[in-house]
Formats: C-alpha cells, sequence, structure tokens
C-alpha cells in the first residue's frame, strides 16, 4: 500500500512540473543575404557564422536545438511544421537569388510564413530582418513581410552610441535590458511600422546624435518590439550589426529573455502601444 501511494505521490509531482527543456523542439534560423551580407551572418573557412554560433548556444539554454539555413526555400509549410521558433537575420529579396545565390523563397513561402504564425509559431528577427523583402518606396504598400514583422528599414548613417529608452520594464523580453541602456550599433530608420498592432519595447533615442546627422533628428522611435499574431508571437530588434554586440552581456540577456517569450515561455502581454508611448516620448 506505502508503495502504491509513493507512485501515486511521485506520478503527482511529475505531473506539477515544468515542461523539459527538450519539448521546446527546434528553432530555424534563416541568414540568406541577397544585396549584403552582414559579417555576423558570414561562414568563414567552413564556420558557422557568430550569429548562428551565438544563437546555437543561447537556443540550447532555453531547451532548442538549432537548425541554420542559408536557403529561403527551407520556409514552406512542410519544412515549418517541424519548428517551434523561426529566426531570420536576413537581407533583401527572399524570392530571387542575390548575391549569395542561395535557394530563394517559393511563391507560397510568405504566405506559409504567416499561416505558421497564425497557428502558434514564434518569429524572432534581428537587425537586417527589417531590410528584407520590403516595398521599394516608402510610399508603397507594405508587403506581406514587412506587415508581419512590423516596419521596413529606411536607412542608417554613421554608427554611434545609441540609448535605449525602455518602455515596458515588466514584459518579460526586455526585462533584463536597464532603461537608458546605450551602446555602439548601426540604427535603423523605418518607414511602414505596424503601429496598429506593435507593442513596443524600448525606444531608441538618438542624443546628441541628432545634432550630428540630420536623419536622426527626430523623437524616440521604436527599436525593440514584439507582436502577437493570431496564436503565434513576433519580436523584432534593430540591434545586433556589429559583432561586438552580440558579445555584449546585456543584449545577450534580451536575446535569452526574447527567445524564451517568443516561443510561449512567457506571459504573451502584447497589446498595442504604440499611440501611448510614443505620444509620450513626442519631444527631442
Amino acid at each position: 500500500m506505502k508503495t502504491l501511494v509513493r507512485i501515486a505521490l511521485a506520478a503527482l509531482l511529475c505531473a506539477a512540473l515544468p515542461a523539459t527543456a527538450e519539448d521546446l523542439g527546434k528553432a530555424l534560423l534563416l541568414t540568406k543575404s541577397g544585396g549584403f551580407q552582414h559579417d555576423t551572418v558570414a561562414e568563414k573557412d567552413g564556420k558557422p557564422s557568430q550569429v548562428e554560433t551565438v544563437l546555437r548556444e543561447h537556443l540550447a539554454k532555453a531547451g532548442l536545438t538549432l537548425d541554420a539555413t542559408k536557403d529561403a526555400d527551407r520556409i514552406n509549410a512542410a519544412e515549418l511544421a517541424k519548428y517551434t521558433l523561426v529566426i531570420f537575420y536576413t537581407q533583401g529579396d527572399l524570392d530571387k537569388d542575390g548575391l549569395d545565390k542561395h535557394a530563394p523563397m517559393g511563391p507560397d513561402g510568405m504566405k506559409d510564413l504567416n499561416a505558421w504564425i497564425d497557428a502558434g509559431g514564434g518569429f524572432m528577427g534581428f537587425h537586417s530582418a527589417t531590410d528584407t523583402s520590403r516595398p521599394v518606396k516608402a510610399d508603397d504598400p507594405a508587403t506581406l513581410y514587412t506587415a508581419l514583422i512590423g516596419g521596413a528599414f529606411s536607412g542608417h548613417g554613421k554608427q554611434f552610441r545609441g540609448t535605449l529608452k525602455v518602455v515596458d520594464p515588466k514584459h518579460p523580453a526586455i526585462a533584463s535590458v536597464p532603461d537608458g541602456f546605450s551602446i555602439l550599433d548601426e540604427w535603423y530608420t523605418f518607414t511602414h511600422l505596424d503601429t496598429k498592432n506593435m507593442h513596443v519595447l524600448a525606444l531608441l533615442d538618438p542624443g546628441d546624435e541628432r545634432k550630428n546627422q540630420e536623419m536622426y533628428n527626430v523623437p524616440s522611435y521604436p527599436a525593440i518590439w514584439c507582436k502577437a499574431q493570431g496564436k503565434g508571437r513576433i519580436f523584432y530588434s534593430t540591434a545586433g550589426h556589429r559583432n561586438d554586440v552580440w558579445e555584449h552581456e546585456t543584449f545577450l540577456k534580451m536575446t535569452d529573455d526574447a527567445i524564451k517569450w517568443t516561443a510561449g515561455g512567457s506571459a504573451l502581454n502584447a497589446d498595442p502601444n504604440y499611440a501611448k508611448v510614443v505620444g509620450k516620448h513626442a519631444h527631442h
């Protein structure tokens, strides 16, 4: 009888424990570069890129194994079904051969990606993921992909030490980033921001760079954001151009938190907040 009781208690304890790390499954990293390949995603001497190496380690901490590719034709319904998380550090039009000659995305790739997210998939984009399959001109309508990720690359100036205003410090994806965190990087400006759906996590404050580069003489604007889409989640960070950013403790802690959030491991908390937070910080 005591043995049966012990077995029953053990079963109850097991049922109460969180899912094991292995249950999170696999992540897919796409680094196809159509017009310009960032050094962070370049494969040199047959070795994996820096981004692949770093993400493989940090995904493993979250219980996810990584598959990495430069072939955009991997973004299709059958392939996506294998993954919990998809990460883009891409550039250029994914449906064309482009600079790197890796396989382009098929005609249904973007529709399949959207459907996969709607069904519960997690999508992360870093840096030039917004300089990907975007509108040609600022007044062109948003592409299917731009609408998904939440914004399109408009331009960048010289690199500078940008300051992040964390506008939702309690959000699990950015809880490790202190308000006022500054880092030297290449900072994008954007068009086609999804102001109706994005949940802004941090704004870029150009600070004194407003005096030095006219394109940054603007109010603080979204640099890190997330979105809910259907049953899925989307996260984007414009930071990540420089190699040393991918070695920075705070950036890596944010990446850990964002991986967990995007894979569904922490509270959603993605109500649209653009109008509220951008309006509040509309002054220089």
